[in-house]
């Protein structure tokens, strides 16, 4: 798939086991605590500007979830943080996930950390109405495509991840039995992070399955639409030939990125369709600049 990154790796499960305070950068912190935890990356203007709501949640693990919430080097606790955008504190030693931020960001931060954990042992359940902080994109993909979205150990899905600052599993919706013919992916994250990751999704299912996006273009096109800051939001499109998306693509990729970082767009080809989303402003800049291409 041109212009898809499939080389990050998936953050693999482990455990710090280092004594005292460590934070996700893996820092030490010589203060005298009796309790061995691990802190996610803080931002000093969140520190300085807690909203009305701010408070502290607890969960109690086990020790195979701890290991499984840190996971490599704190990867995926920070990632949980990040996405959520709530300060996230694993006591090792008591087993204890502490949760501070906004009542919105805890509920977000605590439904991650749940999702994460129950990966472990099968598959996730989500209830599509509660699950839904304003935070989900859920993505129907085909069975026959499951295995090449996912990757090697997972590393398609965790480098989106890494690119749009997402969060994203295959899960079960409601309880209900599992569809033979696709699989459900929930996205969790901002806006424009989950639709970056729906769209590379996308790209590689049309490789895999080509014609699928045909059966869901207005489901797509229409997803989110105003939900921004700007009240703007939206996807446009472009179609190409064969040797017109050769060239819009460029090599590796390469013309595609340039777009992207000139309009402020998200800019990704699913089959022959040129796929542009954000605010307005930014969707026109997109068009006119792939239109200047084959000037």
């Amino acid at each position: 798939l041109k212009g898809s990154n499939f080389g990050s790796s998936h953050p693999a499960c482990g455990c710090c086991g280092a004594a005292g305070r460590v934070n996700a950068m893996g820092r030490g912190d010589s203060r005298g605590r009796s309790r061995s935890r691990s802190r996610s990356p803080s931002n000093d203007d969140r520190r300085q500007r807690k909203p009305d709501d701010y408070g502290v949640d607890t969960i109690k693990i086990s020790d195979d979830d701890a290991a499984f919430i840190l996971g490599k080097g704190g990867k995926t606790k920070e990632k949980i943080s990040r996405v959520a955008e709530a300060e996230i504190e694993l006591f090792e030693r008591d087993l204890i996930l502490e949760i501070r931020g906004s009542k919105l960001q805890r509920r977000r931060a605590k439904k991650y950390a749940e999702g994460v954990m129950a990966q472990r042992t099968g598959p996730v359940n989500i209830s599509a109405s509660d699950s839904d902080d304003g935070d989900l994109t859920m993505l129907h993909v085909p069975q026959e495509a499951v295995g090449f979205v996912t990757g090697r150990a997972g590393n398609f899905l965790r480098s989106i991840e890494e690119e749009w600052q997402t969060l994203m599993f295959f899960c079960e919706v409601g309880g209900g039995s599992r569809n033979k013919d696709y699989e459900k992916l929930a996205i969790f994250g901002s806006v424009r992070g989950r639709r970056g990751s729906e769209l590379k999704v996308l790209s590689a299912v049309e490789t895999k399955v080509p014609g699928y996006y045909d059966k869901i273009r207005d489901d797509v096109m229409s997803r989110d639409r105003g939900l921004d800051e700007t009240k703007t939001w939206g996807t446009d499109s472009m179609t190409f030939q064969d040797d017109e998306l050769s060239y819009a693509l460029g090599k590796q990729g390469g013309t595609r990125k340039k777009l992207e970082r000139s309009s402020g767009a998200i800019v990704q080809y699913v089959g022959h369709t040129a796929l542009f989303s954000g605010p307005r402003k930014e969707r026109k800049y997109a068009r006119e600049y792939m239109k200047w291409l084959f000037e």
